[in-house]
């Protein structure tokens, strides 16, 4: 099934379980045509002080709900296949060509860690990248969702560490408890508040170590520099969940050695 098609049932699929994404006026496969929506251009991620504002943060989480209760036709389950290899990339992209960073010693023991951490989620629907930029505020006060052809099935704390531990917000651990509570209670699956916490936090350490060597990859090959300036923050809020996590020596590698080669290579983009 081509891209074009997937966006489509995708689409579909979610609106008959009413998460709003864009509406589809026309489309043609021979041309590769699709007439959509114009939701404007209003994302989550202009909203300053984001965690502050409750009901935003609440309205995200009921779409995110949402979104778990759709049904999908061959909806693919291969986030496992790359598990590993997404958090390599941190330690061969990222640490290793570009800062030019030795690993710690027992850095393969976080894979032991994480890999039981993550497969033994809840799996659900996952957008695997909902975060702030891809949730769009409507005039009505509605949540919309957008580039969600790539969703896959896997593990839940995917995407609520995507909108629950930000990319460009510091990292606050009382504030992500907090709303890991609220999703706890509403939330189709019987999960704990613990175990809504626990998921977020490996599954934004797992998202968090591909995303840092993600975006380095995308400069080294294509030069694309607008986002690596988003790097130290990412770096910051990973020592945070590591440390959480009782990853001492991973929290310990990102604030003692990773933070200030960031700083002085980043000096010189």
């Amino acid at each position: 099934m081509n891209g074009q098609l997937v966006f489509i049932n995708r689409a579909n699929e979610l609106s008959d379980y009413s998460v709003r994404v864009p509406k589809i006026y026309q489309y043609e496969v021979d041309s590769n045509l699709t007439v959509l929506e114009d939701l404007g251009d209003h994302s989550l991620i202009d909203e300053k002080n984001f965690y502050q504002q409750e009901g935003l943060v609440h309205s995200s989480l009921k779409l995110l709900n949402q979104m778990h209760q759709a049904r999908h036709v061959d909806l693919h389950s291969t986030f496992w296949m790359g598990l590993e290899s997404h958090s390599k990339k941190f330690s061969k992209i990222f640490c290793n060509d570009f800062l030019g960073l030795d690993m710690f010693d027992g850095y393969k023991d976080l894979y032991v860690d994480m890999r039981p951490q993550i497969m033994d989620q809840q799996w659900t629907n996952c957008h695997f990248d909902f975060e702030r930029r891809n949730i769009h505020l409507l005039d009505n006060g509605d949540l919309a969702l957008i580039d969600f052809q790539d969703m896959c099935f896997g593990p839940i704390g995917i995407d609520l560490a995507g909108i629950l531990i930000d990319h460009y917000i510091p990292c606050k651990i009382d504030i992500l408890k907090r709303y890991c509570i609220s999703f706890s209670e509403l939330s189709i699956y019987d999960l704990s508040p613990e175990d809504i916490f626990s998921a977020t936090l490996w599954g934004g350490l797992q998202r968090n170590l591909r995303i840092m060597g993600t975006l380095t990859a995308l400069y080294l090959q294509f030069n694309r520099s607008f986002r690596m300036n988003d790097l130290p923050q990412i770096a910051l809020n990973t020592a945070i969940i590591s440390k959480e996590l009782n990853q001492l020596s991973l929290a310990n590698f990102l604030n003692d050695n990773v933070s200030q080669a960031l700083e002085d290579k980043l000096t010189y983009l």
